[in-house]
């Protein structure tokens, strides 16, 4: 079976810390320089464990550990901190340039890096806050293995347990969100336009909210 890390929200989670944290001040030396604009040991090493930490659930140890695998880092090239360094500068290159241009005073960009911004507070909250709740134990990976080995002929142990832990913690991460948002509804007053979306683009976000309900069934 084919393992695969979940690399493609790198840019989405490295680019809410570019809008919305970029101006906290890291501390330390420098380890790299933009134009003059430095990027420090202390930022690189905490932007590089928040990003590694939301793809695999594990200890900054179990990350360092992790960091020495070759076959890892074949997967998943940012656990090679200094592809990391150089994901970080890419892409600090091109925002850097996207503000030149003004690109922060479009609204779409303020909506995206909003939605963003919300959608990793609200990862990051739940994984912390419910944290023994969902953590995902040696039993529980070993009963999927077992029941499922043939799916992971020629895949090494340690590997296949890594992608079962992975993918049983997003199971409940997502079940205790769900939970979550059901329990504060109960507790909240929502109140919906329904005149407003009984007109003709109402209706439009009526059928876009319909089958975002059915995907996440």
């Amino acid at each position: 079976m084919k393992m695969r890390s979940n690399i493609c929200i790198f840019s989405l989670i490295l680019l809410s810390c570019t809008f919305f944290s970029c101006k906290k001040r890291f501390h330390g030396d420098w380890i790299a320089k933009i134009d003059g604009n430095t990027v420090t040991l202390d930022e690189l090493n905490t932007f590089y464990y928040a990003q590694q930490k939301s793809l695999y659930n594990i200890t900054k140890e179990e990350i360092d550990k992790l960091a020495l695998d070759p076959a890892a880092i074949e997967k998943n090239p940012t656990l090679n901190k200094q592809e990391f360094l150089e994901q970080l500068i890419r892409q600090r290159l091109v925002y850097n340039k996207a503000v030149e241009d003004d690109i922060l005073k479009n609204m779409e960009v303020e909506a995206l890096a909003q939605m963003a911004k919300e959608a990793v507070v609200v990862g990051y909250y739940v994984r912390e806050k419910f944290n023994d709740e969902i953590a995902v134990n040696d039993d529980e990976v070993e009963k999927i293995y077992s029941s499922k080995r043939s799916k992971f002929k020629g895949v090494p142990i340690e590997q296949a347990e890594l992608y079962i832990k992975q993918q049983l913690f997003q199971q409940k991460l997502q079940m205790k969100i769900r939970e979550l948002v059901e329990n504060l509804r109960e507790q909240s007053r929502i109140e919906k336009n329904a005149m407003l979306l009984s007109e003709g683009e109402g209706q439009e976000v009526i059928e876009s909210i319909k089958s975002s309900a059915e995907k996440t069934k």
